[in-house]
């Protein structure tokens, strides 16, 4: 493990402690109370990923699967696994919903990304959309650049497509 990927991984650490002394034992509610955002999910997409800046890489196409929590009426934590050029992804995002429950429902994301085979470690960040049909389905639409500080130096570009199950 190289120095940044060090630093990085100190940071997530000191970012994830500072949050849990700052609330303590008393976590705020933000949920509804007529409505239960606290709940999981499943999402199966085809996706793409655009590799630049040298990457060994190739443009190409593939699938994503992700698992996550809603943890209040704004934010939910996702884990992630991609396949797409031949090498295997993992990631770990947090999603903003700062318009809130609706029909159309865009969100931020923010997070780290991993791909294996001589792949990039690194932050990442991009913005999707939701249409939920009903409180289980969803078609979702996201996209991420992914800057890569360990392993190979480069950004990739990610765009995704396919429905999510709420449960």
């Amino acid at each position: 493990m190289d120095k940044r990927s060090s630093i990085a991984i100190a940071a997530a650490a000191a970012l994830s402690a500072a949050t849990g002394l700052a609330y303590g034992p008393d976590v705020p509610d933000w949920s509804y109370a007529e409505y239960e955002f606290e709940r999981n999910y499943a999402a199966a997409q085809a996706a793409g990923v655009l590799p630049q800046g040298g990457s060994r890489m190739r443009a190409s196409g593939g699938a994503t699967a992700r698992l996550g929590r809603y943890t209040g009426d704004f934010l939910a934590c996702e884990a992630s696994a991609s396949v797409a050029g031949g090498r295997a992804g993992l990631g770990a995002r947090g999603l903003w919903h700062w318009w809130g429950y609706e029909k159309f429902d865009p969100f931020f994301t923010f997070g780290a990304e991993g791909w294996f085979g001589g792949g990039a470690l690194g932050p990442c960040a991009g913005w999707g959309v939701f249409w939920h049909f009903d409180d289980n389905w969803s078609l979702r639409f996201d996209t991420s650049a992914m800057l890569g500080v360990a392993g190979e130096r480069s950004m990739t570009y990610s765009v995704a497509a396919g429905v999510q199950y709420s449960f």
